[in-house]
């Protein structure tokens, strides 16, 4: 039960940073780094919860509600593309975390 709430309590403050980053101003560009630290939890979890997928799922779970709302922004030239591409970023640092835990 810790570790469920761990892990969502982790994807939704990393994702609080990432909204933090997209207000403050930080290009685009630049808010693609929060893979790191998405690959980072999702790789710890996995390691602490011995290979459970479940725990990286929540990783999600947490981090949806912001991840949905920073979707719905649009970039300097009117598109909803790179608000998408950096929440897709996230998803994919959970899932290269997941897959580096399962190949360590």
């Amino acid at each position: 039960m810790f570790i469920i709430l761990a892990t969502l309590i982790g994807g939704f403050l990393l994702s609080f940073i990432g909204f933090g980053l997209l207000w403050s101003g930080i290009p685009w560009h630049v808010q693609l780094i929060m893979i790191l630290p998405f690959l980072l939890l999702s790789y710890g979890v996995f390691r602490w919860n011995k290979g459970s997928m479940w725990s990286c799922a929540f990783i999600f779970i947490g981090a949806a509600p912001l991840g949905i709302l920073i979707s719905q922004f649009r970039d300097t030239n009117g598109s909803h593309l790179m608000p998408i591409l950096v929440v897709f970023s996230w998803i994919i640092g959970v899932l290269a975390g997941y897959y580096w835990g399962k190949l360590s």
